[in-house]
């Protein structure tokens, strides 16, 4: 009797445990269908943008700003994605479309490397640096998140002026007022500076002198604001000049220039030219513009040594007059001849009754 109620209460304890255990697993199977279900929907309540290209802004820190000067060595910008229900993504992409979201980075250089004239760094940008409308996830992808930068300490040095010009050659002397300017950039330019050039003076004042040069005051000439591709800053920002300026220079072609003879008082002999075309030349002069050609004399000095009847080549002398000059070389020697005076007359005649 005892082994007949053993074996029923065990038999009604197992089939409890069974029953109890088919409700455990229905209940675990229905709630993971219905995490599914909740699943599927969120993921279909998402949207997704992929590699935006967010703008990045980096400024020095409030201490550090007037002293030096920020150089981004490559693209200033970083590409992230985002995720976020469709209002909230129609959102953004309003910002986006309105340049309006970009990123904010504040740098600073560590106290124990102030005193260098250079600091490289990188900044690395993260999830937090973005902030899009709320609801929306960024992501930012390792590796494609650094910005190199440069930071240039900046410094000030008293430099002269060096007065530049893109025209014509017209300027005999420069005076500049002041000579030196203080000049405020990069220390690493600064120090290999040893001047600092006017901004090029395309062209020159009105004013033309009318004979030899002349003085020109130009004021506030303003000063180049680069050096080696550097910005700086001058103090002043202009300086005054007084130019020395040449007239305007013509080139001069005179032809059939008589060639003369420049012969002491008591003379006795007569200079001829074998050669009728050796008593004429043509000249090309550069000079001070006009409308008039200038008049030139070229002779041949007879007057400092004893001559003799003969055949004879002297070099050919010319005065030129003022602020002219030769614009080709200096004329080769003229062959002439030297007879007495009784004889050149004879010949002289010969020739006319020809």
């Amino acid at each position: 009797m005892a082994v007949y109620y053993l074996l029923r209460w065990t038999t009604d304890y197992g089939l409890r445990t069974l029953q109890m255990l088919d409700r455990f697993i229905t209940s675990l199977v229905a709630l993971s269908l219905a995490c599914l279900v909740w699943l599927y929907v969120r993921s279909r309540d998402q949207e997704m943008l992929d590699n935006v290209p967010i703008p990045v802004q980096i400024s020095l820190a409030p201490g550090q700003s007037d002293h030096y000067e920020l150089e981004v060595t490559g693209p200033c910008q970083v590409p992230v994605s985002f995720a976020g229900p469709p209002s909230r993504m129609r959102e953004l992409r309003n910002l986006l479309q309105r340049g309006e979201l970009h990123i904010e980075m504040t740098l600073s250089v560590p106290e124990e490397r102030l005193e260098e004239s250079r600091y490289l760094d990188t900044v690395r940008i993260q999830e937090s640096d973005v902030h899009p409308p709320p609801g929306v996830t960024p992501l930012v992808l390792e590796g494609r998140n650094r910005i190199p930068v440069t930071l240039h300490r900046l410094v000030e040095r008293r430099l002269p002026v060096r007065f530049e010009y893109a025209g014509e050659e017209r300027i005999a002397q420069v005076l500049v007022e002041p000579t030196h300017v203080l000049v405020r950039g990069p220390q690493e330019t600064l120090d290999r500076a040893r001047s600092i050039a006017t901004q090029p003076l395309a062209q020159m004042p009105k004013h033309e002198p009318s004979s030899g040069s002349e003085m020109v005051a130009v004021e506030a000439v303003p000063l180049a604001q680069e050096i080696e591709g550097r910005h700086v800053r001058s103090t002043p920002g202009t300086v005054a000049l007084h130019l020395s300026l040449q007239p305007r220079q013509k080139l001069y072609e005179i032809a059939e220039v008589p060639v003369q003879f420049l012969c002491p008082a008591s003379f006795t002999l007569r200079p001829l030219f074998s050669d009728e075309r050796n008593g004429k030349i043509t000249l090309r002069l550069l000079g001070p513009f006009g409308a008039e050609p200038p008049v030139v004399v070229a002779f041949i000095d007879l007057s400092g040594r004893k001559w003799e009847p003969g055949l004879y080549e002297e070099p050919l002398r010319l005065q030129l007059p003022k602020d002219f000059q030769l614009a080709q070389s200096a004329p080769k020697l003229v062959a002439f001849q030297l007879v007495a005076s009784e004889a050149g007359a004879k010949t002289l005649g010969e020739t006319r009754g020809q």
